[in-house]
């Protein structure tokens, strides 16, 4: 089985001074997609380039939005443009980060997990397959090793500037930008410590679909399983709570970043954004209350499974024993003619043999034994649907008489 997980983190030997990340790797990827924005309340301007870096802010506030795996060339004009620390430099480089806020005085660095966009699509895909046994999770790319099913976005965070790092240029940030290029709304007229707010909140309601999928998938699982469960059904449960394992693990870790940037944010914006900060943790709670719920219907789901395999195993060894228990009195009566005494030797010397309708007796004998036995089976509720007489008389009983 194969277990889904966040992107293995990059670690160091150990002994590495803090701060350090593969220099030769970066310095041979090449720059990626970057997009400079700057605004207020009544401007709105857009660049691109790596020149962008290093231009004069002209307005009021300014988010830098770099796509992609980081360049040494980026990461060195960041650094010497802007003072990042190297310790947010190596966090950047290494992906694979859980969600954590950590404080630098003069800025914030925060990191978040999305699905990824892919990952998102084949959800979708298969909550749609009419067939429930195949939601059987497949040998496809996002079981291959190295590959992440969660994609970890970076936000650098100081007075009227925001740098965001993504490993992939996904669109995630498009409903941002536009609400951004909208005069009067309250990106435009607040400060980045609000645009940090719409990102995080952002990466927080991306988990929301795949959380619904994942719940889609669950009870088409269980309608399965009820009917007619297998081995792959069973693999399919636990792949889901490995799922669910990882989706529980990146918003509780989400969950205490709303709650530190919260407390960050009441000393800088004087509380300006409280409210919107508080609408944030109310969604990740409740995106862990709902991964929660799930995790226990997929470690339930285990135990129907069982339960539906050890009653179908009851019902086979029942009817084997219904058919091994008619054949007892046949084999006694044949057993018993079998001993081929000599008619002649005495009157008890099984004189039957030679009657005429001897045979036709003996046959008759063995088919009502039979038959009565499988009408008793059935009277007592052991063949088919049919209840015993005295369980159908305190069913059909009235309450009041029952309760007597």
């Amino acid at each position: 089985m194969t277990r889904q997980t966040i992107r293995k983190q990059a670690y160091h030997r150990p002994g590495t001074a803090p701060g350090t990340y593969d220099i030769a790797a970066t310095r041979d990827t090449p720059p990626g997609h970057i997009e400079l924005i700057e605004y207020d309340a009544d401007h709105y301007t857009k660049s691109d380039g790596l020149a962008s870096l290093t231009r004069t802010q002209q307005l009021g506030a300014r988010w830098i939005q770099i796509d992609g795996p980081p360049s040494l060339d980026v990461l060195e004009a960041v650094r010497q443009r802007y003072g990042i620390d190297p310790l947010v430099l190596e966090d950047i480089v290494n992906q694979g980060q859980r969600p954590k806020f950590n404080d630098y005085g003069n800025a914030v660095f925060i990191t978040v997990s999305v699905p990824h966009p892919a990952l998102m699509q084949r959800e979708l895909m298969q909550a749609e397959l009419p067939k429930p046994e195949l939601l059987q999770p497949t040998t496809d790319q996002f079981n291959q090793p190295g590959h992440a099913l969660y994609r970890q976005i970076s936000l650098y965070v100081t007075d009227g500037l925001l740098i965001t790092f993504m490993e992939q240029e996904a669109g995630l940030f498009d409903p941002i930008e536009d609400r951004l290029r909208r005069a009067g709304g309250r990106l435009r007229t607040r400060d980045v410590y609000f645009l940090a707010h719409a990102l995080i909140d952002l990466a927080i309601d991306t988990l929301f679909p795949l959380i619904d999928r994942t719940a889609e998938q669950l009870e088409a699982l269980e309608s399965a399983i009820m009917q007619h469960p297998t081995e792959a059904m069973l693999l399919a449960t636990h792949q889901f709570r490995s799922r669910l394992l990882v989706m529980r693990r990146i918003a509780w870790a989400t969950r205490e970043v709303v709650n530190e940037f919260r407390r960050h944010a009441e000393e800088v914006t004087s509380g300006a954004i409280r409210p919107f900060l508080e609408d944030a943790h109310d969604h990740i709670v409740s995106a862990v209350d709902l991964i929660e719920t799930q995790r226990d219907i997929a470690t339930n789901l285990i135990e129907v499974y069982l339960s539906v395999i050890s009653n179908r195993m009851n019902d086979v060894i029942r009817v084997l024993t219904i058919i091994a228990t008619l054949f007892i009195p046949p084999t006694f009566v044949v057993g018993v003619y079998g001993m081929n005494f000599h008619p002649d030797a005495g009157p008890l010397s099984m004189p039957e043999l030679s009657w005429s309708f001897g045979y036709a007796g003996v046959m008759g004998i063995i088919g009502l034994s039979m038959v009565g036995m499988l009408v008793y089976f059935r009277h007592r509720g052991w063949l088919g649907r049919m209840r015993p007489r005295r369980y159908r008389e305190m069913i059909d009983r009235p309450p009041n008489e029952t309760q007597r």
